[in-house]
């Protein structure tokens, strides 16, 4: 059995050896809003206060001198010690559908020996989120989350390669009728974290 493992190549790849699994031994760390942590960042415009989670813009918007200010949207960056194999982000969007963004910095030799670096990157999205907290607006007149059937959470869980480095961003719909008093509220605020690390990567 093994000989006749030894002897199997994959067409197209005559330098790569035959490979033994590996068996990750993982650990899971959870991080909670307000994210302060000595190794988290919160790269963020809006500073709120939230109860429900830490609201992220999808984007800077601009100043009104200038179509846009070129710059990204928010962002939470965790770093560990040991590579990241797992992102969990639970929240809620302002107005559902939300959306979660993860980037991935991965470690040294995630690439394959000849692979082209610019063809693809450790970029992921998940959209049609729902589960939302109510908007200031709705508290103030009065409303609950009883009444509304897409109040609640969301959560999306993220198989990554193995990164040094993660950077979480979130949004929810845009609003956009005639009559909302808040009409830019397009974020997603993010409660939990969960990093799940293999220790002996």
């Amino acid at each position: 059995m093994a000989t006749e493992a030894a002897d199997k190549r994959i067409t197209g790849y005559p330098n790569d050896p035959p490979r033994e699994r590996k068996a990750l031994n993982l650990t899971t760390y959870e991080y909670e809003f307000p994210f302060n942590y000595p190794n988290v960042l919160v790269d963020r415009v809006w500073v709120g206060g939230e109860r429900h989670g830490i609201e992220l813009f999808p984007i800077k918007t601009t100043d009104g001198s200038t179509a846009t200010t070129q710059t990204p949207s928010d962002w939470i960056v965790i770093e560990e010690d040991h590579p990241m194999v797992q992102v969990a982000v639970i929240g809620s969007a302002c107005t559902p559908p939300g959306s979660i963004l993860v980037e991935c910095d991965t470690i040294d030799n995630f690439r394959h020996e000849g692979e082209n670096e610019r063809a693809v990157s450790a970029r992921f999205r998940v959209d049609n989120l729902w589960g939302m907290h109510l908007r200031a607006d709705l508290l103030k007149q009065g409303g609950s989350y009883h009444a509304l059937p897409v109040a609640g959470m969301s959560c999306v869980v993220f198989e990554i390669p193995p990164s040094h480095r993660v950077r979480v961003a979130g949004m929810g719909a845009i609003p956009a009728w005639s009559e909302d008093g808040y009409p830019d509220d397009v974020h997603y605020s993010v409660r939990y974290i969960r990093t799940t690390v293999a220790e002996d990567y």
